[in-house]
């Protein structure tokens, strides 16, 4: 089984997602494989997500996953994997503790600045998982035997992404 095959790679998440040209786009590498378990596995079914794994590591990926894979799963990940990484751009570890990226010539976003930028790359990503969905269904009400491991067997977990709970 293929799985640890990347679905795609640090520069294809940059030319999708970011549009900073001098963005250093290794800070993705460390994400890619696990945003794409927790996200696209669990939209996608583990069945179908593991045909998907394999065509692409044997470069055998048939026309209708090549098309679902282009046009909806790398946008939505690379999107889920700048969402997944943001908080390691703006602040690292070090051993004096977590410190914030700045430079003489930048000013750091402020927390709700710094939300709201991280919570677009999550609503982005949602977009494009609603828009595959809605892709597939209907491919699939015009024709049944396409995709046939596709089961859409999960949402999305759900992050808190504004720090408040509320209960009634």
């Amino acid at each position: 089984m293929a799985f640890n095959t990347n679905i795609m790679t640090s520069t294809e998440v940059k030319n999708l997602a970011v549009d900073d040209l001098a963005f250093d786009q290794t800070y993705f590498d460390n994400y890619i494989i696990t945003s794409q378990r927790k996200y696209v596995r669990s939209v996608l079914g583990k069945k179908f997500y593991n045909e998907i794994l394999t065509q692409i590591e044997g470069n055998t990926l048939t026309t209708d996953n090549s098309t679902l894979l282009e046009s909806f799963i790398k946008p939505m990940l690379a999107h889920y994997i700048v969402y997944e990484c943001y908080s390691k751009v703006h602040t690292q570890l070090t051993n004096q503790g977590a410190m914030s990226n700045d430079t003489e010539f930048t000013d750091q976003t402020k927390s709700f600045e710094y939300s709201q930028s991280r919570d677009f790359y999550m609503n982005k990503a949602d977009f494009w998982r609603k828009d595959m969905v809605s892709y597939v269904d209907e491919i699939k009400d015009n024709d049944s035997t396409k995709f046939p491991l596709f089961n859409e067997c999960a949402d999305v977990p759900q992050v808190n992404k504004k720090g408040l709970i509320f209960y009634s």
